[in-house]
Parts: C-alpha cells; structure tokens; sequence
C-alpha cells in the first residue's frame, strides 16, 4: 500500500494521474495538489490501447524468434529454456507498453519474477536464489538512495522500473551486475546519440524497458 500510495504521489507532482483518480484521492483525504490530473479515464485507455503497425509486429516477431532459437544455441536444457521464454514473452509485453503507454505493467514484472526465480532455481540451486535475492535487495537499495536524491532536483526512478530491475536482479543473481552494466552503457550510448543529433534534451526521459531487455539477455542467455 505505501509503494501505491508513494507512485500516486509521483504521478501528481508529474501531474499524469487521471481526473478519476485524482479525485477519488482527493475524496479519501489524500492530497494531491493541483494540476495533479492530465487525461480523463478514456483517453488513458484510448492512449493504452495497441494497434501496431506491420512493421513493428514483423520487429516484435523476430525478436522472439531470435531469443527463442538463442536457448539451444547456449545450451540452454529445454526445461530452463522454457522459463527464459516466459520471461522473454514478459519482457516483449513490457518493452511494448512501455514504448506506448511508458509504463511497464506490475503483470509483466511479476511473471519475470516468479519465471526467472525458477530458472535460477534449477540452474544453480538453493545458491541461485540466495543470489538472487541479494541482487534484488541491493537494486532496491540504490533506486531507494537514487529516488531520495533525485527528488530534490525534482526526478526520480519510476516504479515500473523499479519493480522491473528488482524481477530482472533476482532472475539474473550472480550476473546481475554485468546485465545492468549493459542496459545502462547501452542507454547512456543511445542518449547520448540523442543529444548530439538534437532529438533528445538533457532532461528528457526514455522508456527504459527496451534497455532492460538487454539486461535480460545478457544476465541469463549469455553469464546467467
């Protein structure tokens, strides 16, 4: 309830929650200040609603292919490549809704945790989840810190990605650091870039679950 409570408080002061929401809070004695509200409920659902173009499904398609036909290549047992399909499918779903709606679903975050604590389960045992856990504990700790500083300067970590990076930490274990060395050296590279052809400002945020993917990716297919 008080992560809940604190993401709504985040979606006030960025003022995206919904008219409907913000006044329900109001109506419960939260205090949302404000230009809390942007959009009504239907155009939220109208800007959540997917209609992708051929060419993105064609994209989407083959990078499925591609990550399912990577299990075997890195001998990856069937039964274990079985659960890296699940979470590869959950990522696929949070990369989509984060290009469009950017936010990454708590469904895709849960189905990458309890898929990804089973890989590591039947890759490296008892130790993998151990593991596991440590590196979602200490992701926690350093979006805690990183939030506590950033909201000073008015930014802050979203709770999408949060809980995101806490799944991916404890599907990865071990590999964890390399797998987030990845997906922020490849986010950074892509801003950068960004910035130098004049598309993205110093401020400017990105969705970041096409850079998590990576994480995915290197943190089980490739050293998990």
């Amino acid at each position: 309830m008080g992560i809940w409570l604190a993401d709504c408080r985040s979606q006030a002061l960025k003022g995206a929650l919904t008219h409907e929401r913000a006044e329900a809070l109001r109506e419960a004695g939260i205090d949302v200040g404000k230009g809390a509200s942007t959009r009504s409920e239907v155009e939220q659902q109208r800007r959540c609603s997917f209609s992708p173009r051929p060419w993105q499904r064609a994209v989407l398609a083959a990078a499925m292919a591609l990550w399912f036909a990577a299990q075997p290549l890195f001998g990856v047992p069937w039964h274990q490549g079985a659960l890296l399909c699940v979470c590869g499918v959950a990522m696929a779903s949070g990369v989509v809704c984060d290009l469009r709606a950017r936010m990454i679903p708590l469904e895709c975050c849960a189905a990458l945790l309890v898929a990804g604590g089973a890989y590591q389960l039947l890759r490296h045992g008892s130790i993998g989840i151990a593991e596991g856990a440590v590196a979602a504990a200490a992701v926690l700790a350093v979006c805690w810190t990183a939030n506590r500083i950033a909201r000073k300067s008015g930014g802050s970590v979203g709770f999408g990605d949060i809980r995101c990076m806490t799944a991916l930490a404890f599907a990865c274990g071990p590999a964890t650091l390399l797998g987030a060395a990845a997906c922020y050296v490849s986010a950074c590279t892509f801003s950068l870039a960004g910035m130098l052809a004049h598309r993205l400002g110093r401020r400017d945020g990105i969705p970041m679950a096409p850079f998590l993917s990576i994480w995915l990716a290197v943190g089980t297919t490739v050293l998990g």
